[in-house]
């Protein structure tokens, strides 16, 4: 090779590193920003779903649920996991049954399944979490249940009313014996209070 070529070659050669350089540069920040925020998107998903996992019927619940098949959609076995999931939740047969035992089956499944379905997106995510602490832990104050259970039979009172399975009832006021009623409520509270006085009067001589 000529003094000439090699010349040539290392002016390529340095040509390609100061084009290639900073190319290359850009290409790796942009894979892992990518990345990064694909993790992000990942664990936006996971916090929520463990953050809800007492909260079965949340909408912040619900959201993440959809969302698993599209951000973690190169995850197979995530994916089998989401699907025994959601053929659980639409066994509407089963939801819809009158039988107590077969509902409590039902919800111990789900739970059985959330837990299963978390433990796999938590491996991707490089956790290793115990499945048995993923399905116990969590808290949720009792005050959320009696809430949900009021909500569930107002609903259904109401779909009742529209059914016409029930009445709505109603009580008839006579307004034009106010009077004698308002004086009937006060007599009965003087005799109530009359009877507790002497109760603790009783209980002051006998003591």
């Amino acid at each position: 090779m000529s003094e000439f070529s090699r010349i040539a070659l290392q002016d390529w050669l340095t040509l390609c590193a100061i084009v290639l350089g900073p190319l290359t540069a850009v290409m790796v920040a942009h894979y892992l920003q990518t990345r990064d925020r694909r993790r992000e998107r990942r664990m936006a998903i996971f916090r929520t779903l463990m953050g809800t996992r007492r909260a079965q019927l949340s909408l912040e619940r619900v959201a993440a649920l959809n969302l698993v098949e599209v951000e973690f959609s190169r995850n197979a076995q995530v994916i089998i996991e989401l699907n025994k999931l959601l053929l659980l939740y639409n066994d509407k047969a089963r939801w819809r049954s009158a039988d107590s035992e077969i509902l409590e089956g039902l919800i111990r499944e789900v739970e059985d399944q959330n837990a299963q379905l978390t433990s796999e997106m938590g491996k991707v995510l490089g956790y290793a979490h115990e499945q048995i602490k993923l399905l116990r832990g969590g808290y949720r104050p009792e005050a959320f249940n009696i809430a949900e259970d009021q909500q569930s039979q107002i609903r259904e009172f109401a779909l009742d009313l529209k059914d016409g399975k029930r009445a709505l009832p109603i009580e008839v006021v006579d307004v034009r014996h106010a009077e004698n009623i308002l004086r009937s409520a006060r007599e009965s509270q003087e005799i109530l209070e009359h009877a507790a006085r002497k109760e603790t009067k009783d209980d002051q001589i006998n003591g």
